[in-house]
């Protein structure tokens, strides 16, 4: 199960890490290196570094940028919440052709541009099947995705807002865990959404919409007919400080 693997993961980093593969070497950003990398690999430093300390079960690709041997940072592409995100976007899209940016992380230190030069040189790497990449960013956390404004994505408003399941160690995960959990349990199957809540002490917590984010790829042709379908949903940047109050 993720959360016990990232807890796993975030306790042998710790115990074995002396951290100087993410202390930068002075290249440039022109000189990052880009490779996929697999979810073992990147799992430990998502757990420590990244404000979520979770990698997502839906997870398809992961990258990692490099300047020399030192490690400058790890982008996660998968499933996301759910088909639906995209088909709101583009009725037509078909399985295979959509992912969501998931997480974003550079260790500190690390050159001006390094997340643009990682998020730009990962779209090269991605399959040729995918059109359209979707990502958000949490106002809860003071975020209002400056890092895709930097990168040309569109912005597409807030997304509705929902429940979030907080960890006994306070942690927000998806609500879809629960079904995740008894899946992999098969003596929970039976029981109620809370009846497993109360068994690990997690708890419902309400939350606001994200910050929702856009980015086309794909031949010319292929982008022009995806940009006609989501451009009616393009909005300005919003800015620090921004409420949907």
């Amino acid at each position: 199960m993720t959360k016990s693997f990232d807890d796993n993961s975030r306790n042998i980093y710790l115990e074995e890490n002396n951290f100087s593969n993410l202390e930068y070497n002075g290249m440039n950003v022109g000189e990052m290196v880009v490779s996929e990398v697999s979810v073992k690999f990147a799992r430990p430093y998502i757990a420590n570094y990244h404000y979520s300390k979770t990698m997502p079960d839906s997870t398809k690709h992961v990258y990692a940028g490099y300047y020399g041997d030192k490690l400058a940072g790890i982008i996660v592409y998968g499933m996301g919440s759910g088909k639906n995100q995209y088909l709101s976007l583009i009725p037509n899209i078909q399985n295979g052709q959509y992912l969501e940016l998931t997480r974003l992380w550079s260790a500190d230190g690390m050159p001006k541009n390094t997340e643009s030069k990682l998020i730009g040189e990962s779209f090269k790497l991605l399959p040729n099947e995918i059109k359209l990449l979707v990502s958000f960013a949490d106002p809860s956390e003071n975020h209002v995705g400056t890092i895709y404004q930097a990168t040309n994505w569109f912005y597409c408003g807030m997304s509705g807002g929902g429940r979030q399941l907080i960890t006994s160690d306070g942690i927000a995960k998806h609500t879809r865990l629960l079904g995740i959990y008894k899946m992999r349990h098969p003596e929970y199957k039976d029981i109620s959404n809370e009846e497993l809540m109360k068994i690990y002490g997690w708890e419902y917590k309400e939350t606001s919409g994200k910050h929702r984010y856009v980015y086309l790829l794909g031949t010319k042709k292929e982008k022009k007919i995806n940009y006609n379908l989501i451009k009616e949903k393009i909005m300005e940047y919003p800015k620090k400080g921004y409420s949907n109050d």
